[in-house]
């Protein structure tokens, strides 16, 4: 096996933890928020005090990354956040809930800045649609486990061993990658560098001009903004609507998670590699579409008036969003040159969640408090809240199909 391959099973590896770590909350959050005496806003928070300290640390990490041992950087970042993990199953209210959670964004974000960058640097640019599709099903088979564990250790242990659970492997990939060695930043890169002898404002105005990145950027803040809202409050509307328990609904949310997710990631690794050997600018229009095609979708699965319809629809809205995961990822590190990769992710990562979902978790739960407020249930406030989620991903799709017809000819 090539020194490449061993790279991207590691970092799929961890790419899955992570987000094991990212939705058990979901899974627990009715529960959790019980026991604890939680407002739907203060539920919601949880994920956004986590994306908002993610996305605020990451271009800390980016600068670093270009700098320094990204290796030791991404172990530095696994060991934290699998100890804060493990230690919000001794939380005794929100604030010590919240610390948590903070520190989990903080590892978080210096595995995902670093971890696109070095394997751009040990694949070619002609492979990295195929091998993104592999480092991103990392994300539905992670997203899967973490709904499916957190539901299940719920429901027969209660929340806080779901934690403790989840935590405790991240410590044995954080000393597998101590161990690795950094690989040549810019070594599998066809074209010149131009940021390579550049200050680093000079390197920032490259990258903040460069207009596919930006396209890629704003498609990204739409669709994890809407998917901030989805994944976090999706699970409680099953258990509200619908009375599923904490286990049901995560294992539904699980199974619709792995399954949608491979075959969308697969799809979208596997159209963007072929179709861009005759359309260059294939995966920019192939992410769009596919964003544009989920909204009504997504709209009638949050309104399915049965259990049943929902799940089909959630099916086949959840599959066109994980279609868009590869193309966009490979999109963002090969439209900025390898002396910035690290930078250049590191920015998207801020603006994403800094405008997607830092966001939408929070504002979902405190639009539900309002419409209960109004005299709504539980079940109808949640739903209405979560229709807010749908014109982001217009604006999303809609940004990427404007840089493709803005694409010079080639």
């Amino acid at each position: 096996m090539t020194n490449a391959k061993r790279l991207l099973i590691l970092l799929a590896s961890i790419n899955m933890l992570n987000y094991i770590d990212r939705y058990l909350v979901p899974a627990v959050l009715v529960q959790m928020g019980g026991e604890l005496q939680l407002s739907g806003a203060q539920s919601g928070s949880l994920m956004s005090v986590f994306f908002i300290v993610y996305m605020l640390t990451s271009p800390l990490f980016g600068y670093l990354g270009d700098r320094y041992s990204r290796p030791k950087l991404v172990a530095f970042g696994i060991a934290l956040w699998s100890l804060a993990t493990a230690g919000a199953a001794l939380a005794v209210g929100y604030k010590s809930l919240i610390f948590t959670r903070a520190l989990v964004g903080v590892g978080e974000a210096a595995y995902v800045t670093l971890g696109p960058a070095m394997l751009s640097d040990v694949y070619a640019e002609k492979d990295r649609a195929k091998v993104f599709t592999w480092f991103y099903l990392a994300i539905p088979v992670g997203s899967a486990l973490g709904y499916a564990l957190g539901g299940f250790m719920a429901s027969h242990w209660g929340w806080r061993s779901a934690f403790l659970i989840a935590g405790i492997p991240g410590l044995i990939f954080a000393w597998r990658m101590s161990l690795r060695q950094d690989p040549p930043r810019g070594a599998m890169d066809e074209s010149p560098d131009p940021g390579k002898d550049l200050s680093y404002l000079s390197r920032l105005k490259l990258i903040f001009t460069n207009r596919v990145w930006l396209a890629a950027t704003v498609c990204y803040i739409g669709y994890t903004f809407a998917l901030g809202g989805l994944s976090t409050w999706s699970p409680a509307l099953m258990q509200l609507r619908y009375k599923l328990t904490e286990s049901d609904s995560g294992m539904i949310f699980g199974a619709l998670a792995v399954i949608t997710g491979i075959l969308g990631t697969f799809a979208g690794g596997k159209l963007t590699d072929l179709l861009q050997k005759r359309w260059h600018d294939a995966g920019l229009w192939l992410s769009g579409l596919t964003l544009l095609m989920a909204v009504p979708v997504i709209y009638f699965g949050i309104n399915a008036v049965d259990k049943n319809s929902a799940i089909v629809l959630y099916f086949a809205g959840m599959l066109l969003l994980f279609v868009n995961t590869s193309p966009v990822n490979t999109i963002i590190v090969s439209s900025v040159p390898a002396s910035l990769r690290s930078s250049g992710v590191a920015l998207n990562v801020l603006l994403i969640h800094l405008l997607g979902d830092a966001l939408s978790p929070y504002w979902v739960g405190h639009r539900m408090d309002v419409f209960e407020k109004q005299g709504m249930i539980k079940g109808a406030a949640l739903t209405n809240a979560l229709e807010i989620v749908l014109p982001s991903l217009v604006l999303g799709g809609l940004a990427l199909w404007w840089a493709r017809h803005r694409e010079p000819k080639s």
